[in-house]
């Protein structure tokens, strides 16, 4: 199985779908994507909403495109390729299990057309818009093909034809999950810069302003606690030093210390600062594990990689995890 370092909840023991390729010995599919944060409070927006054209569009990607399909669709992906045993060649019928794979809940549009609208506002961004694009022509290809054949195992129909439309789907699905995951990961990866931008101008306009001290650090916790995901997504676990994650570590700790103090008599901000302290106590776990260079046990190696990933201390799967409850509960404290 071929391995694509950047960039996603299923619960399967499979050495193909390891998280760690360098420590296990096998190779997999793309990492889990962490979910990115909308900004929807902002120094113009009236009426609850904002009239910043650059937050406004990094939204529309985000919320229906990004955090709603990517995963989905990298899990279904996950699950699909997880139960055969040469991945290309597809479905024998031989199989001991039969997983099938994961549904996509929408059709893809409300993302398609969250994509054409964000194309027609200002600033313009090319790369972004151009990824975007293929992002979308993707997406709605593999969600077809994804919805044609989910049924046929779903209900086990290949008991039925010995896997003959499961064989003669193969070639199509297997084509539109290899093009989805490449157009994802170029996608994010322009997202990712544009949600940068939003948070530093966010940041910007909070700076200074005693009266909004809490909201400055809930912005800058979500800047910095990125920092550390991105660096455990980004780098080979073997790759990882303590001397390089430690000091993000020390940013994201110092944060979350002014934060409390900044939220206290602020009963709602409880819910948001709680998910920080998890998030930090699960970094703390992976250089901790890093630092003392211990070992992933069996049971956790096959864990690594599947929805069960987050349970496993000193995990990046657990990193992810936490960081992405961070992000949804931001929206109710932050």
């Amino acid at each position: 199985m071929r391995y694509q370092n950047r960039e996603p909840r299923v619960t399967l023991l499979i050495c193909a779908l390891l998280l760690f390729a360098a420590v296990l010995g096998c190779k997999q599919l793309g990492k889990r994507n962490y979910n990115r944060s909308l900004t929807n409070r902002n120094s113009n927006a009236t009426n609850g909403k904002t009239t910043d054209p650059l937050t406004e569009k990094s939204n529309l990607y985000i919320k229906q495109c990004v955090n709603k399909y990517s995963n989905s669709v990298i899990s279904s992906y996950r699950r699909y390729a997880s139960w055969l045993k040469d991945l290309d060649r597809g479905p024998t019928g031989k199989e001991d299990l039969v997983y099938g794979l994961y549904d996509i809940t929408s059709d893809g549009q409300d993302c398609v057309d969250a994509i054409k609208k964000a194309k027609g506002m200002e600033p313009a961004i090319a790369d972004l818009e151009t990824a975007a694009d293929g992002y979308a022509t993707a997406l709605t290809d593999v969600v077809a093909k994804i919805k044609l054949i989910y049924p046929y195992y779903n209900h086990e129909d290949y008991k039925d034809d010995g896997f003959q439309k499961g064989k003669a789907a193969h070639p199509a699905l297997l084509a539109a999950f290899k093009s989805f995951e490449q157009a994802n990961k170029s996608f994010d990866t322009e997202v990712d810069k544009l949600e940068d931008a939003v948070a530093n101008k966010r940041l910007n306009e909070l700076k200074g302003d005693s009266s909004k001290k809490y909201e400055y650090l809930v912005v800058d916790s979500g800047i910095k606690s990125k920092n550390i995901v991105r660096f455990v997504k980004r780098t080979d676990y073997p790759q990882i030093k303590v001397e390089d994650l430690q000091p993000l570590i020390d940013d994201f700790e110092k944060v979350v210390d002014d934060l409390k103090a900044a939220g206290a008599g602020k009963p709602i901000s409880s819910f948001y600062i709680s998910s920080c302290d998890e998030f930090l106590k699960a970094s703390k776990e992976v250089m901790r594990r890093v630092r003392d260079r211990k070992q992933f046990s069996d049971f956790e190696r096959r864990e690594l990689g599947s929805a069960a990933g987050w349970m496993v201390d000193g995990s990046p799967d657990k990193v992810i995890n936490k960081y992405n409850q961070m992000i949804q509960r931001r929206g109710i404290g932050g």
